[in-house]
């Protein structure tokens, strides 16, 4: 059955699906398949609605708004603030939303994400959720559920190593089973402030200041978290003129005071046009 949520926001699903924030979309013809709320759909626009199909199990009007954050009104947010090159950024990119992605999904994978690849990120999750996850078909399309907490603490590192998670194994087993063990509901952070959830994220293995910034951003919601990776910092010195001798974190801060509590939406827009456009 075809769901239709009508497109009052920007939306251009390739920018926003394909910008580095997520790991297991495809393309096929004008469709994107994936999860959202763990579930297998595929999406398109058409005359200005975003068209939605679902495969055996429900996702809800709601979940698909939310996912892509179409309640924040982007246009507000690059009028109000007054920087020359976020503003090319944002009209070079328009209808990239930043996603608002599983807590728990979001956090496995920027651990797996680091100092890796989006290829090899999105084959490394694809192999995870292919031996633990529900097997889904829509069309001739395959996609598979991404596993729980205890369903990961069910394997060996050598099992995890074989996905080629190599030195991240240990990390992702370890978080996966401090969170089944104390059965700590990630969800719950939409209602902390972000530096307790940043403190609290940085307790788990292998998590640092870029990617506990990556989950706040990309899956709860706070949108003044400022993840400073490679291309970021890169954009932070050439074009901002940080001192490139300055630490991450206080990158990060700088950030953030610069560009106010939407500093993460902003963040993203600079990011993925330092990286596509302006190298």
């Amino acid at each position: 059955m075809m769901n239709k949520i009508i497109l009052k926001e920007k939306l251009d699903l390739e920018l926003s699906l394909f910008s580095g924030q997520a790991f297991r979309w495809k393309k096929k013809l004008n469709w994107y398949y994936g999860f959202i709320d763990n579930k297998f759909l595929k999406l398109r626009i058409k005359n200005n609605c975003l068209e939605y199909v679902c495969s055996d199990d429900w996702v809800t009007q709601d979940k698909v708004y939310d996912y892509f954050g179409l309640g924040t009104k982007y246009d507000e947010i690059f009028e109000n603030f007054d920087d020359e090159l976020s503003t090319v950024a944002y009209k070079k990119l328009q209808g990239m939303r930043v996603l608002n992605q599983d807590p728990w999904e979001c956090l496995i994978s920027f651990i797996i994400s680091a100092w890796s690849n989006v290829p090899k990120i999105s084959n490394t999750i694809h192999l995870l959720c292919q031996k633990l996850g529900h097997k889904y078909i829509l069309d001739d399309m395959v996609g598979y559920s991404f596993p729980s907490p205890i369903q990961i603490t069910g394997l060996t590192e050598s099992e995890m190593k074989s996905f080629g998670l190599g030195y991240r194994a240990q990390y992702v087993l370890k978080t996966s089973k401090i969170i089944e063990e104390n059965k700590i509901l990630l969800s719950d952070f939409y209602n902390e402030n972000y530096f307790d959830s940043l403190k609290f994220l940085l307790t788990f293995p292998g998590v640092g200041d870029k990617v506990a910034n990556c989950v706040l951003i990309y899956s709860l919601k706070k949108y003044n978290a400022f993840p400073v990776d490679l291309w970021v910092e890169r954009l932070l010195v050439e074009d901002y003129g940080l001192n490139k001798k300055m630490s991450l974190i206080n990158k990060r801060k700088w950030g953030q005071n610069y560009f106010g509590k939407y500093s993460g939406i902003i963040q993203h827009y600079l990011f993925h046009y330092k990286r596509k456009y302006n190298h």
